[in-house]
């Protein structure tokens, strides 16, 4: 079984966040949910796990959002790990928002952490007005369906030959047609009780394929959220062998929120699932040329990167003491290979799609 590292497992009890204050307050877990497919990043989808994540709103409205901002942390004293961008639906509300976060985690003798911010964000918390020390070393995958239909397809040309990632999603998925894998939308209504069973038991078996520490943002929660999420799944004689999970973020844009092939699937099958979910988004967008960015991409969510940058307001020593301690962690935790996973067994869909290396999104540290 893998050992899943629960960031709350050490935690103090903690002061309650002076607006979700009751964590059985499910009409306040809905309103959040329904504001991140609306305003939040692929980084604030985890806060709907709200047995790992802590919510914090203010006491008073935040100009000029329209609603009252809201962060999603982690609490591990005597540090608090903000995650991700608050949501708010006006940048202008970063700074403020930011603000009142930082003062009222202070007020407890605590000392704020935030990780996984976009680059307005990170320009707000290096800036002139609250001045921290900003640091990147993660990065997001995104690719645009559209383009991974016009490479993957049987007359696409290539300057210099097929690229050699490409030669082997289409081998993975040669493999996956031959072993007559099928990939279907399951639709809310759709899903029969032996279907449920079977993706419950096929994730059972994933977990226990696993060996050692597990670090991740988030858990596998198949039905969490699952009014707004998206499912496919890969069956194999009629029984399914895997499960691709998307979940709305702004932008019109999709995460993939899980793709997993449970231990008795067929080779190709991870390949085959995301390809089919892709080739599905793509569709539904029709033949329109509109510009792209009405165009719906589809997100891996943030990734440790292999390189560690100093952005702001850091320099000399630190940043080489902070570069060696962060590779030295990210090697040992295996953090590194998720983005090699992506390439190898996710078809190089990171690369065969739009890759977007951004250094938008980076690690804050006071």
């Amino acid at each position: 079984m893998a050992n899943d590292f629960d960031p709350h497992a050490a935690d103090s009890t903690a002061s309650p966040a002076p607006f979700l204050a009751d964590s059985t307050d499910q009409r306040e877990k809905a309103s959040i949910a329904e504001l991140v497919p609306k305003y939040g990043s692929s980084s604030a989808t985890a806060w709907l796990e709200f047995e790992r994540y802590k919510i914090w709103r203010p006491d008073t409205d935040i100009a000029p959002s329209a609603f009252r901002p809201v962060q999603g942390y982690m609490r591990r004293d005597p540090y608090v790990f903000a995650w991700g961008n608050p949501l708010v639906s006006d940048p202008a509300a970063l700074e403020p928002t930011a603000k009142a976060f930082i003062q009222w985690v202070e007020a407890q003798n605590l000392r704020p952490i935030w990780a996984c911010v976009d680059h307005d964000m990170e320009e707000v918390l290096g800036g002139e007005a609250i001045g921290w020390c900003t640091v990147n070393c993660i990065y997001e995958d995104v690719v645009d369906p559209a383009h991974v239909m016009e490479v993957t397809s049987e007359d696409a040309e290539f300057d210099g030959g097929v690229p050699s990632h490409l030669k082997d999603l289409k081998k993975n998925l040669r493999r996956a047609e031959k072993a007559n894998v099928d990939v279907k939308q399951i639709k809310d209504g759709q899903w029969s009780d032996q279907d449920k069973l079977d993706i419950e038991t096929g994730i059972e078996e994933w977990r226990k394929s696993r060996s050692g520490l597990q670090l991740a943002s988030t858990s596998l929660q198949p039905w969490l959220d699952q009014e707004h999420r998206r499912y496919w799944v890969a069956y194999k004689d009629n029984k399914a062998v895997g499960i691709l999970i998307l979940t709305p973020v702004k932008g019109n844009q999709f995460q993939i929120k899980n793709a997993i092939s449970f231990p008795d699937a067929p080779k190709g099958t991870s390949e085959a699932i995301i390809h089919g979910a892709l080739k599905d988004l793509h569709e539904e967008q029709g033949s329109s040329e509109g510009p792209n960015d009405d165009r719906v991409t589809v997100t891996f969510g943030i990734t440790a990167s292999d390189k560690f940058k100093a952005v702001q307001n850091l320099s000399g020593w630190r940043v080489s003491a902070l570069a060696k301690t962060y590779g030295k962690v990210a090697k040992g935790a295996g953090l590194l290979r998720r983005g090699d996973f992506r390439v190898c067994r996710h078809c190089a869909l990171s690369s065969v799609g739009t890759k977007q290396e951004t250094d938008a999104d980076v690690f804050c540290a006071e």
